[in-house]
């Protein structure tokens, strides 16, 4: 061990002095844990060299640790002084600081520097990603190999004009006021394995001097308080948002987003980082669930970039659920004039759209299907009202007149029920009124009826007795609408066989026929509203019976579904009910938990 001479002896007294300038008693025992551990850290690095050389190394850190941000008049200066230090020791090739306000849960960038170029920072609510876990838990986070330990996608703080380079390895701590995160501090390496664990005892020294500076700035700016108050009401009306809503800066970088935006763009999981470009050539660097949505937005930049204001656009997303969004940007500019950047609102209109779509498509249904019975009707009491006029005596043919019209009316009458009553299921308005009946009763009666009139063998296999509370109007419709299909797309003198089951939780009703029978394709659609299979159009129907029955089955907490063994070979189609289930607020049926 090298024994200190006098000169050595002197800088031992000038840095006790040095240090107690700082609240500190010893040199070589500080009170402080965060002085502790940058002196350590510093002596870890300095492990080669003399003791003078060591001893020197450590007044000088801790003569600039003491005076780290004593002159910062404001964050973006404290910004300038952190990252002048953490530079001296650690790779700080990007470096960032960062607040966290706790009321809002939402992390604010001051500034930050990507290879010496100083960029402005921006907003996010706290999310999954390395800067957020290291806020939630308050501990420090090294991340050697980004591509081994970082997100599979992400997206960076691409502040680079070229291509997107994404760093090797990171190193985040947080600033911490007692048990409080103030914020954090984070530094990344385009090579890795550039960080160490001594690099998280010398950047973690740095953040303990942070905290210090950051609550001086905060009890000395008279405006802290009301801009706080702004900010958190800002932050309120964004949380509390249904609408997602973007703020752009002057070159297209998105700055601030709430948590509807983050939800939309589906970036909840990824390393979503501030401050890049969206340009065309970085869309690919975006999630993939992202990304049709990121390409389609790209115009709606560049406008804003342009001064140009964007309104009533509608963008219809394809990849994975279709969704349709309403989209309006508003140009930021001064007082002065120059374009700040601007703010993108993006709506959801998706069930709007469809309903729209669903009106449209009942009108256009309507439109085609009452056109035969209407031609029908007028033809038979033209034929009416002649023969009554010329006082012709044929009672039969007038009643065969009079017959028809009725017949006719009926069938108007029927199908404007059945458009009445999808649209109303299909917009939520359909309620059921349950109430105790037996399935197994409800389906005999109902095969007694149209076996009166079939030309097939309705044959009945439900003996025993199976009880639930349903709406027995709406299952009898589900009954007979089976019954009619079977009988409609089966050949005459065909059987037609119709059961009922039950167990414990459920019952099950399948009517089975000899009919034209359907393919796997088919059989995936046969439920769609309007769907008729190529099989069926040579007999009459509008594509509804089957999409109605199986809304009605579902609303009840039930499922229906269909089977067959191709063409010619027949169908069987089947749903079950509960037996005990709980109504719900809206008037549909629900199955217990």
């Amino acid at each position: 061990m090298v024994q200190p001479d006098s000169r050595t002896a002197q800088l031992r007294a000038d840095a006790t002095k040095t240090v107690r300038g700082l609240g500190v008693s010893d040199i070589l025992r500080p009170k402080t844990q965060e002085f502790s551990a940058a002196s350590a850290a510093v002596g870890d690095m300095l492990h080669s060299r003399t003791a003078d050389e060591q001893l020197r190394a450590r007044l000088e850190s801790a003569r600039r640790l003491g005076a780290l941000g004593a002159e910062a008049r404001d964050l973006a200066e404290l910004f300038r002084a952190l990252y002048e230090e953490t530079a001296r020791v650690v790779d700080a090739t990007v470096f960032l600081f960062a607040l966290y306000d706790e009321a809002s849960e939402t992390v604010e960038v001051i500034r930050q520097i990507d290879r010496g170029e100083e960029h402005e920072g921006g907003s996010f609510p706290l999310g999954k990603g390395f800067t957020s876990e290291v806020i939630r838990t308050r501990l420090p986070k090294v991340i050697r190999r980004w591509s081994a330990e970082g997100p599979p996608v992400r997206v960076l703080y691409g502040t680079e004009a070229g291509k997107l380079v994404a760093p090797q390895s990171g190193l985040v701590v947080p600033i911490l006021s007692g048990d409080r995160v103030l914020g954090v501090l984070s530094v990344q390496s385009y090579r890795p394995e550039a960080y160490e664990d001594a690099d998280v005892l010398s950047l973690g020294a740095i953040a303990a001097q942070a905290a210090i500076t950051i609550k001086r700035l905060r009890a000395t700016e008279q405006l802290a308080l009301e801009h706080e108050r702004h900010a958190l009401q800002l932050e309120a009306v964004l949380a509390g948002m249904n609408d997602a809503l973007l703020i752009v800066d002057a070159r297209g970088a998105i700055v601030r987003f709430n948590r509807a935006a983050r939800e939309l763009l589906r970036l909840d999981s990824a390393s979503l980082v501030l401050g890049q470009p969206l340009e065309r050539q970085r869309v690919e660097q975006w999630p993939i669930t992202a990304r049709e949505i990121a390409a389609a937005l790209v115009p709606v930049i560049d406008s804003l970039r342009s001064g140009t204001n964007v309104d009533g656009l509608e963008l219809e997303l394809r990849s994975g659920e279709r969704r349709v969004l309403s989209v309006g940007a508003s140009a930021l500019r001064s007082s002065r004039g120059p374009l700040q950047g601007g703010v993108v609102v993006l709506r959801d209109i998706t069930e709007q759209r469809d309903l729209e779509r669903l009106r449209e498509d009942i009108f256009a249904m309507a439109w085609h299907d009452m056109g035969t019975p209407l031609t029908l009707i007028r033809g038979h009491a033209e034929i009416l009202l002649r023969k009554l006029s010329s006082g012709e005596g044929d009672p039969m043919g007038t009643t065969a007149a009079a017959a028809s019209i009725v017949k006719h009316a009926d069938r108007l009458a029927e199908l404007l029920t059945t458009l009445f009553d999808v649209h109303c299921l299909e917009a939520g308005l359909l309620a059921l009124s349950p109430w105790p009946t037996d399935l197994a009763a409800l389906t005999r009666e109902v095969s007694e009826g149209v076996r009166l009139t079939a030309r097939h063998n309705i044959e009945v296999s439900a003996e025993l007795s199976a009880v639930g509370e349903w709406d027995e109007r709406r299952i009898r419709q589900v009954i007979v609408n089976l019954l009619s299909n079977a009988l409609k797309y089966s050949p005459e003198g065909s059987t037609v066989t119709v059961s009922v089951a039950a167990d414990a939780q459920s019952a099950t009703v399948s009517v089975r026929d000899e009919g034209i029978g359907l393919d796997a394709s088919e059989l995936a659609q046969v439920f769609r509203r309007g769907y008729r299979a190529e099989t069926a159009r040579r007999v009459k129907g509008d594509g509804l019976g089957l999409y109605f029955a199986h809304g009605l089955v579902v609303k009840h907490g039930g499922r229906m579904w269909a089977e067959s063994d191709g063409h010619g070979q027949g169908s069987t189609f089947c749903f079950t009910l509960p037996l005990r289930a709980e109504q719900s607020a809206d008037g549909s049926v629900e199955r217990p938990a």
